[in-house]
Parts: C-alpha cells; structure tokens; sequence
C-alpha cells in the first residue's frame, strides 16, 4: 500500500517518480490531457495486476510496438522520454 500511494502519488503530482527524474522519463495520457490523480491510482492498481500475472503485463513493452504495458492500456497512459531541459 505504501508503494501504492508512493507511486500514485507521485505520477499525480509531478507525472513521474524519483527515478524517473533521473532517467527524463514521464507518464503522460495518451489524449494529451493532465494525469490525474485517479487515473495515476488506476494505473499503479494496474501495475500491481500486470506484476501479479507473472509479470507479463510489465514485459509486454517488450513486443507492443507503441511499447505500453497492459497498466498503460488500461489507463491510456504512455511513458515518454522528455528532454533534460524540462522542468522537474
């Protein structure tokens, strides 16, 4: 749960995390509009539901050619790759 509300929290605040910071990487929905916080607590419930399946759900980046996970699917969300110069 902590987890949970660590990530949620931060993808609705700032659309990413501590480590996604370093790596210029940011969640995004898919239509353009803010992430909000339902939609940030849906995807991390996602997340936890494509972790559980054998963590198939994570590795589908691997084959989908838009390269979103089954919790991106779910939530029409996207991880993007941002500039350096983009404000935290």
């Amino acid at each position: 749960l902590v987890a949970l509300a660590y990530f949620a929290g931060m993808w609705a605040w700032k659309g990413t995390t501590i480590g996604g910071i370093i790596c210029n990487l940011r969640v995004a929905k898919t239509n353009g509009k803010p992430l909000e916080f339902a939609d940030a607590l849906g995807r991390g419930i996602a997340g936890v539901v494509s972790l559980l399946a054998l963590g198939l759900g994570l590795l589908w980046v691997l084959i989908e050619p838009e390269r979103q996970g089954w919790h991106d699917k779910l939530t029409d969300t996207c991880v993007v790759l941002v500039p350096r110069t983009w404000p935290i």
